[in-house]
């Protein structure tokens, strides 16, 4: 797990077109996914004056993209050639993942390609402000 200091920002990007319960889908398992590798930008635990409790949603911004095809590999490509800073986390959601209902399953696909070439539904990052712009820095805000 990295350090929590060194996250300043998350975004998410979504590949254009996606319908919008599948876009929902998407960004849901990304965060997720980037909340297991840093856990400190979400999800603290509040009480209310009741004494119910809940989990904060984050205290991050969250920018939600979007990129058509083409952008979303040069995203990849800048991803895979880019040092990763201290603090710098990566989610992917293959387009293939949408077809496989299991973790496990998952997991196993995951492992046996290259994603440099495979087509995205999302791709999200977590991490040091300046870094997560660098990469996301020029695409438009999702609508």
């Amino acid at each position: 797990m990295h350090d929590a200091i060194s996250v300043e920002k998350v975004a998410i990007v979504l590949a254009a077109g996606l319908a919008s319960g599948d876009g929902a889908n998407v960004a849901a398992c990304i965060a997720a996914g980037l909340h297991n590798e840093q856990a400190s930008w979400a999800g603290r635990t509040l009480v209310d004056r009741d004494g119910f409790a809940s989990s904060a949603s984050s205290h991050l911004p969250i920018v939600v993209l979007e990129a058509d095809e083409e952008r979303m590999s040069g995203l990849l490509q800048r991803m895979v050639a880019t040092p990763r800073p201290e603090g710098g986390t990566v989610t992917l959601f293959p387009a293939y993942a949408k077809d496989i209902h299991s973790a496990e399953a998952y997991w196993q696909r995951h492992g046996t390609l290259s994603h440099c070439n495979e087509s995205m539904f999302g791709i999200g990052v977590a991490g040091p402000k300046r870094w997560v712009n660098r990469l996301v820095g020029s695409l438009p805000l999702k609508r």
